[in-house]
């Protein structure tokens, strides 16, 4: 009896969209807060778990929780957080 082969397509998952300049704002915003209270990499890692270092970086994107968390460090509310940064641009 011969074997049964069956051919399988590969699903290969598509890249994730990412908004390059929406996420320069956000680190913009994160060193902002992370400035203003005086806090270093490792004081805003050892409160929250986060590794801010690759948000800063670029290397990856804060999730909605992420930024749950630096919120309540600063104490600062979502809206807070994001207020400072207008993007998109409204049309006019």
């Amino acid at each position: 009896m011969k074997p049964l082969f069956f051919a399988y397509k590969m699903r290969t998952k598509a890249p994730k969209y990412k908004d390059l300049i929406f996420q320069r704002l956000l680190i913009e915003r994160m060193q902002q807060l992370r400035f203003e209270h005086g806090y270093s990499q490792e004081d805003v890692i050892e409160s929250t778990h986060l590794d801010i270092s690759r948000y800063e970086s670029g290397s990856s994107i804060p999730s909605t929780q992420s930024i749950l968390k630096l919120c309540k460090l600063y104490n600062i509310s979502i809206s807070d957080f994001f207020a400072p940064i207008h993007y998109p641009p409204k049309n006019e």
